[in-house]
């Protein structure tokens, strides 16, 4: 009789980062060096070896490959098997980790294999939705919203664990998370709160049913609804008092609960579809082409509302082109005499029919509607080029408004903010259409399918709109009360002078407009940064920036009031001193916020020391170029984790701080 297989886990790893091979292959093979196994070979596409009873199979091909570990477990054997394949067209790279156990008197209890962690650190991996963390995530008071944003989005597989805070033990949280963290790594989400502020906001944003608070650990597994009332049995909790009286026994409870989640779900289509192609031309039994012949096999029929879209816009364009061409053809003839009789009410030949509407006849396109699989390319440039050309009178008189009135300067770095922002996304549309690496199509660049690049783009354009206009209200509704509060101070003899009032009510709304408005207002402040970095966080991850541009902000303002401090000789110690020795009338920020050094496998290693080298004014260093190592961490782990790097010359001959970057967390020994 054969052995039952019993599937103890199972994670799909989505990474469009190229090539997976050379990141997966290390990290394995540093994992399998510790259980004995020789480094793997690159070279060999096929290797075998055995150690200690444990065997280690190697299957490599064109861009796919196939791990496969057996090791003796209770008189069975626990099998490992990661198979993965580079991106191709229509589809992002995936790695399936599949854990089982065959044979043996007793289930076994397997966690996640000890090389995910790192594996998780090479790149932006994600679960299809959102982004897999190789450790536990930290959610500070800011981050609450995103975070309740992140636990709602459609597209996520995996469940995400919330550890709350125990109040017997300070530590408690902390341990459980990194424990829970470690063994479903790849399978979940683990995130623990800072303080009982982060807590109790979260708290706040979702229901009562479905809280977590006491030191209890609550899963939200998906489809999660903040307001989730009827079956918040769904997202299951372990009672903060079970967990201190069973210990490392609820704990194992707990994770067989979390990778059970996934462990046996279905595939994503397309990854079920091609992993059993990979399986064959590993064998040897089919061909490399066929992995994306299999993508083009899942893809669904085209959505008929983005087709009508599609449709709708190319019609628009259509008109508005031969429009523009008919005025300039008659601009060269003569005008018709006054009180010629108007020309007939039917559509001139050529024009574009209208867009029906819903009912009889709404499927069928007019006579000169574009293919449904017109270029995309040439789609876009002639949409925005009618969009230019229909709002060229609007963009002329905010530009107008812009240069005139009392308020010139805020328009004014509210235009330098959008500019930065403009830029910082043209990189990013570059990136995602295959400029940092490779051409679109290409096996090594990885794109997604045109129609989820634009759904992306749009969500994130929908959200950036979103917050700045949000924003421009709260700016407004806070400029009229400081104004009516200084009214009522002036009336009372007691007149505000100076930019206090300003300062204090002046909350960013972006990392760019962080930077920018650090040049207008903190006079020992100075900006090296161009804020395009920064503006490429903002466009890519407009749900967090607000809350980074916030932790940015209070940096800065604390970096000012240290350095005229330091620079009039009121404080002699450094930045990190200063915070750490708070007052009522400083500005500092938290001390785990700041780093003065780097490690010096940073600092030796000339790949990551230039990514530190800034471009400086010569009046700070005559070679244009410094290298800076102190830096604040606006988020401390995760990704993205952004960096602001500073030079501190407050007791030098420039009594400034000097700003050299705003943007992503620089490489590393950890991510490279």
């Amino acid at each position: 009789m054969a052995a039952s297989t019993t599937r103890l886990y199972q994670a799909v790893l989505r990474d469009s980062a190229a090539p997976i091979s050379i990141r997966l292959r290390r990290t394995y093979s540093e994992w399998v060096a510790r259980k004995g196994f020789p480094p793997i070979d690159a070279g060999r596409a096929r290797d075998e070896r055995e150690v200690a009873g444990a065997r280690l199979r190697v299957e490599r091909r064109d861009g796919s490959g196939r791990f496969t570990l057996e090791e003796p477990c209770d008189g069975g054997v626990l099998r490992t098997t990661v198979t993965y394949t580079e991106s191709v067209a229509g589809m992002t790279g995936w790695v399936v980790v599949v854990v089982e156990q065959i044979g043996g008197a007793e289930h076994v209890t397997a966690n996640a294999p000890g090389f995910l962690p790192a594996y998780l650190r090479t790149a932006r991996i994600t679960d299809g939705g959102v982004h897999l963390e190789d450790g536990p995530v930290l959610v500070d008071e800011e981050e609450v919203p995103g975070f309740v944003r992140m636990l709602t989005e459609r597209h996520r597989r995996v469940p995400v664990v919330v550890v709350s805070i125990d109040p017997r033990d300070a530590g408690a949280a902390q341990a459980r998370a990194a424990r829970l963290s470690e063994a479903t790594a790849g399978a979940a989400i683990v995130a623990r709160f800072t303080d009982l502020r982060a807590q109790d906001r979260f708290n706040g944003a979702v229901s009562e049913a479905v809280r977590v608070f006491g030191g209890g650990v609550r899963t939200y597994v998906t489809p999660f609804d903040p307001a989730e009332q009827r079956v918040p049995n769904r997202h299951r909790v372990m009672g903060g008092h079970t967990l201190r009286d069973r210990g490392d026994q609820a704990l194992e409870q707990l994770i067989d609960g979390i990778i059970g989640e996934t462990t046996w779900r279905d595939l994503p289509a397309e990854v079920d579809r091609t992993l059993q192609v990979v399986n064959r031309v590993l064998a040897g039994r089919a061909e490399p082409r066929e992995i994306a012949e299999a993508v083009q096999a899942t893809r669904q029929p085209r959505d008929p509302a983005r087709q009508e879209l599609i449709r709708r816009m190319m019609a628009v364009a259509r008109a508005a082109s031969r429009a523009s061409a008919r005025t300039r053809s008659s601009e060269a003839e003569e005008r018709p005499a006054a009180g010629a009789p108007p020309a007939a009410s039917g559509a001139e030949p050529g024009d574009a029919a209208p867009a029906p509407r819903s009912g009889a006849g709404a499927d069928a396109p007019p006579a000169d509607a574009p293919p449904a699989d017109a270029d995309a390319p040439a789609l876009a440039q002639i949409v925005a080029d009618t969009v230019v050309k229909q709002l060229g009178a609007e963009l002329e008189t905010a530009l107008t408004l812009a240069t005139a009135g009392e308020e010139t300067a805020r328009l004014s770095r509210q235009v330098r903010v959008l500019a930065a922002h403009v830029a910082g996304l043209r990189e990013v549309v570059a990136e995602r259409l295959g400029g940092g690496t490779g051409s679109p199509g290409s096996p090594g660049g990885g794109p997604e399918p045109l129609a989820e690049r634009l759904r992306a783009l749009q969500e994130e354009h929908d959200q950036l709109l979103a917050d700045y206009t949000e924003e421009l209200a709260n700016v407004r509704r806070l400029t009229a009360r400081i104004r009516h509060l200084e009214r009522k101070l002036a009336e009372a003899g007691r007149p505000v002078y100076g930019m206090a009032a300003e300062d204090d009510a002046f909350e960013p709304g972006s990392l760019a407009a962080a930077l920018l408005e650090a040049e207008e207002r903190l006079p020992y402040v100075r900006v090296c940064d161009d804020a395009s970095t920064a503006a490429q966080l903002d466009n890519l991850h407009p749900n967090w920036s607000r809350a980074w541009a916030v932790k940015a902000w209070m940096a800065l303002r604390a970096l000012d009031d240290f350095a005229r401090a330091r620079s009039s000789g009121e404080f002699s110690g450094g930045f990190y001193d200063w915070c750490a020795n708070a007052s009522a009338d400083r500005y500092t920020i938290p001390t785990r916020m700041i780093a003065m050094r780097e490690s010096p496998s940073v600092t030796n290693r000339a790949k990551f020391s230039t990514a530190r080298t800034f471009r400086v004014p010569p009046e700070l260093d005559p070679s244009g170029q410094m290298l800076m190592e102190a830096h604040i961490k606006l988020r401390a782990v995760g990704y993205p984790a952004p960096r602001m790097y500073f030079h501190d010359d407050s007791g030098g001959p420039t009594g400034k701080i000097w700003i050299g970057y705003l943007g992503d967390h620089l490489p590393n020994t950890r991510t490279n």
